[in-house]
């Protein structure tokens, strides 16, 4: 196990997402935009052609599909769960799509499969996220490209106040990651960090607030104030 991590187990996070699989999507269109700008902002930063091979991981309900076709309708798309619950739901909701369950720690994929790999809220979620990302490294081809989003720990009190308020389904086991941490665990996973960038600095579901967050996004999202912003971008490159 490496020095980053966690206490907790890959059973005890797949036993909590199985859990709450039967309401995860419901709740998450009750905050709308908040949720899936996840998926526009990631793809913004993969650009899809025709061809590539794509993992998703984690998938968790499919909520990337529809919006990866819209952006690539050529790719070649994998998607990888870990919960048994929300891998049901994922393949209830995109029967023509492929779905795989897997373990975090150990991806059931050959060296050098993909072109690139979306990782959207899931290193926060590993028990050990630089064994995570060194198998991320292993299956991406040379010069593939990672794009991953997570919380900053800055952020960790959303979670606490969820935890008292009930707003969604909850985090589960997790360690919300200050930017630091992160890209050391990027350089020791064998990745290059061609960018980071905080976003979701105005988390409020109406429409208007997502061009505002994208220019708050534009000024403060490279610097220091990055950490403050809920869903921070990371752009990698798999060395040759």
């Amino acid at each position: 196990m490496s020095a980053h991590a966690n206490r907790f187990t890959m059973d005890e996070v797949r036993l909590f997402w199985d859990g709450v699989a039967d309401e995860y999507e419901h709740e998450n269109e009750l905050v709308g935009w908040v949720h899936t700008q996840r998926f526009r902002e990631g793809l913004r930063r993969l650009p899809l052609e025709g061809g590539m091979r794509l993992l998703n991981v984690w998938c968790r309900a499919g909520g990337a599909v529809p919006f990866v076709r819209a952006a690539g309708p050529g790719v070649r798309l994998v998607n990888a769960e870990l919960s048994f619950g929300l891998l049901r739901h994922a393949r209830e909701r995109h029967p023509d799509e492929s779905f795989v369950q897997v373990s975090l720690h150990e991806l059931p994929f050959e060296k050098g499969t993909f072109d690139a790999v979306l990782s959207l809220e899931t290193l926060e979620h590993v028990p050990d996220g630089v064994l995570f990302l060194a198998e991320i490294r292993r299956v991406l081809r040379p010069g593939g490209t990672l794009v991953m989003s997570l919380p900053a720990s800055a952020v960790e009190w959303t979670s606490d106040l969820n935890d008292v308020l009930k707003f969604h389904h909850g985090e589960g086991p997790h360690r919300f990651l200050a930017p630091r941490e992160v890209k050391e665990m990027i350089r020791e996973a064998g990745l290059s960090l061609l960018e980071h960038r905080g976003t979701l600095f105005v988390p409020l579901r109406y429409g208007f607030c997502e061009k505002l967050d994208r220019r708050l996004s534009t000024f403060f999202g490279g610097g220091p104030l990055a950490q403050f912003g809920l869903r921070q971008f990371y752009v990698c490159r798999a060395s040759g």
